[in-house]
């Protein structure tokens, strides 16, 4: 009998538990990374939103224009370079936009966002041109879905 070591049959219980256990865990884990990177595309998206506002505020000439849908393409929103990266790692594209139309006192949102892996938009396009392809919501709660390409 060896006092020094373990037996086989010990460390095969100990692979196969572990094993086991991996099987389990693994999918939870990557589960999370891809859920955790849909919330920070959304957020970045409503980041986007909450930069027209901005750029709505301090704009007049801005404002006048929401009154037939204002257009702020991805270059317009990322002046400092803070939509460089989008959750993935990848770039936003180019098409990507946030339209504001303000009617009466109110302000509407329609946004559209095409990251590397990840989508905000009523279609597989943008049109920052026509404003096709957005999803429009009053409020920044209101948007609140991201789809995978």
């Amino acid at each position: 009998m060896n006092k020094h070591g373990f037996t086989l049959v010990e460390l095969l219980a100990v692979i196969t538990l572990v094993a086991i256990l991996s099987g389990i865990a693994i999918p939870n884990i990557i589960s999370s990374v891809n859920n955790s990177k849909k919330n920070t595309f959304l957020l970045d998206a409503k980041r986007m939103v909450s930069k027209a506002e901005y750029l709505i505020a301090v704009k007049k000439a801005d404002r006048d224009a929401a009154v037939v849908g204002k257009i702020y393409t991805l270059s317009d929103l990322n002046e400092k370079g803070e939509f460089s990266l989008d959750a993935d790692g990848g770039s936003f594209d180019s098409s990507s936009f946030v339209k504001v139309t303000r009617n009466g006192n109110e302000y509407q949102y329609c946004i559209c966002v095409i990251g590397s892996k990840r989508r905000i938009s009523s279609g597989d396009t943008c049109s920052p041109n026509t404003g096709n392809g957005c999803i429009s919501s009053t409020t920044l709660t209101g948007i609140d879905k991201v789809n995978d390409k």
